[in-house]
């Protein structure tokens, strides 16, 4: 006898999630944080060291967990991240001095990238259980 079940979207994923024993519940749960953890350690190496450290220093997770489901949250707390993270603008003091621009780097593909192996390990563990998995 087989079975399949079709998921279509995220939400239904995250629905048949809910429903895993909680063996594979805990397996996820260690993996939704491995990746968080990975992520800042990747993030905090993408700042400048700096005079101070702080930017480097700033970079948190929180994680908040449930009977079904973790969330972590990967950001920096540091004033001044946004101006690394999201570049400026060409840039005068009130006395017209040149302070320049900060161009934006392409943070963005490292968390796709981040987020493609995050799916994957969890894709891993729910066909470890037996189900069929296409994505």
């Amino acid at each position: 006898m087989s079975a399949r079940v079709d998921l279509i979207g995220i939400e239904a994923f995250r629905a048949a999630l809910r429903n895993l024993p909680e063996d594979l519940r805990q397996e996820a749960d260690t993996v939704v944080r491995a990746q968080a953890d990975a992520m800042a350690r990747e993030a905090a190496q993408a700042y400048p060291e700096g005079p101070t450290g702080n930017l480097r220093r700033g970079v948190t997770v929180r994680t908040e967990g449930s009977a079904y489901s973790v969330v972590a949250q990967v950001r920096s707390r540091a004033p001044h991240a946004s101006i690394f993270e999201r570049g400026t603008k060409v840039r005068r003091t009130d006395k017209g001095y040149n302070r320049g621009a900060m161009p934006q780097p392409d943070e963005a593909e490292k968390a796709i990238r981040a987020r493609r192996r995050l799916q994957s390990e969890l894709i891993d563990i729910v066909r470890r259980a037996g189900f069929e998995v296409s994505a």
